[in-house]
């Protein structure tokens, strides 16, 4: 009896021990499994809740916008909308105005450099540096034997002219009253003639050297006079100084109450001048008065180091403040009628093209290019791609691209 309750109670207690480990073992299994499934569970519902946030978030960036090719479709709850800015188009008068540099030039056929024609040295001088000129005004004197060499031949030239037609008119008379034959005549008028031709012959030289046949003299040395009105502005004559054909020119008259201005302008800017705009001139020394001119002449021929044409402005200079050579700034103003002006945030730029966005519809926008020129405060006038009544996106436009 005893044996078998010791051997139950054994039995009894090898089950409590099992179940015990089983106990032990099982909530071991629990802490270091279900633990990190939880970790791991979270951070899952973690990341899921992050995506979901990051996904709902492009979603109201984007708003359901619908593009297809140029054209783009907002849906009306799409914050987008709001962001949006529409300018309706219209033609304006614009006063284009833009600036640039120049430098100051005589007008062409205002301006002479002065030498001898002839050799000969300098024997007088008759006016003085800065001295206002008129056209045959005396300037120096020069003693040139080869100057009196082409008076002799214009004064002979000049008699034995004389002598022929005075022979001519004798033997005329002469063949009229039967005394002379029509060999004397014939002979007669002929070598007046060929008198005639050598006389003027002579003559057109002496007036190509700007001297006046009337006051060819062998007594009086060559007298240099101006070909112009105007100021002398460059006199380096000394007297006694000996002067060749190809001598440097000792003297220069110019004509400096009106001048050119000259200014180089971009191929860009060319649309923007026109024959007689009226132009604003700022010399460097009275950057605060500006001298007033006008364009007469806009340049054919495009400088290939500076991509620039030469547009010349003529302007009154009564006052002398341009000088010659004198660098200025130029602001021209051009007037545009029936001109398209808009911000310049409307436009985008895509690789060399610039487009911007115009209302086909309600909540419709269609991308179309655009040529564009820059104005001031921040403004683009439209040469190509609108018209007056287009609806455009003038602000909010990158939120559309």
């Amino acid at each position: 009896m005893y044996l078998n309750l010791s051997y139950y109670i054994s039995i009894l207690m090898n089950k409590i021990a099992l179940i015990f480990c089983l106990i032990i073992v099982t909530s071991c299994h629990n802490s270091v499994k279900v633990d990190p499934e939880s970790r791991r569970g979270t951070r899952k519902e973690t990341g899921h809740y992050r995506n979901r946030n990051r996904k709902g978030h492009e979603q109201s960036e984007s708003a359901g916008i619908i593009s297809r090719g140029d054209t783009i479709f907002i849906p009306l709850n799409s914050p987008v909308k709001s962001r949006l800015k529409l300018t309706s188009i219209e033609y304006t008068d614009y006063d284009d105005q833009f600036t640039t540099t120049g430098v100051v030039r005589p007008l062409s056929g205002h301006r002479a450099d002065i030498t001898s024609p002839f050799e000969g040295r300098i024997v007088r001088s008759f006016v003085r540096l800065g001295q206002k000129v008129n056209t045959g005004t005396p300037l120096f004197e020069v003693s040139s034997s080869e100057y009196l060499e082409y008076v002799r031949v214009f004064l002979q030239s000049r008699n034995e002219r004389n002598l022929a037609e005075k022979n001519a008119l004798r033997k005329k008379e002469l063949f009229d009253s039967g005394v002379s034959s029509r060999k004397e005549l014939d002979e007669s008028q002929l070598a007046f003639s060929l008198a005639d031709k050598e006389f003027k012959k002579a003559e057109a030289m002496l007036k190509i050297l700007n001297l006046d046949p009337e006051k060819a003299d062998l007594a009086q040395p060559l007298i240099i006079r101006s070909p112009l009105s105007g100021e002398v502005v460059r006199a380096e004559i000394t007297v006694g100084q000996y002067l060749k054909t190809d001598s440097e020119p000792v003297m220069t008259v110019a004509d400096i109450d009106n001048i050119w201005v000259v200014a180089n302008i971009k191929g860009k800017d060319l649309a923007s001048i026109s024959m007689d705009d009226r132009v604003e001139v700022y010399p460097e020394i009275l950057p605060d008065a500006p001298v007033p001119g006008i364009v007469e002449y806009i340049g054919n021929i495009m400088n290939p180091e500076t991509r620039s044409v030469e547009v010349f402005i003529r302007c009154r200079n009564s006052d002398h403040s341009l000088k010659c050579g004198m660098f200025v700034t130029v602001k021209f103003s051009h007037r545009m009628p029936g001109t398209i002006v808009i911000p310049a945030d409307a436009v985008l730029q895509d690789n060399i093209k610039s487009y911007l966005f115009v209302q086909a519809g309600p909540d419709i926008f269609i991308r179309r290019e655009v040529r564009v020129t820059s104005a001031p405060g921040k403004q683009l006038i439209v040469r190509s791609g609108l018209k007056s009544g287009d609806v455009i996106v003038s602000e909010g436009s990158i939120y559309l691209r």
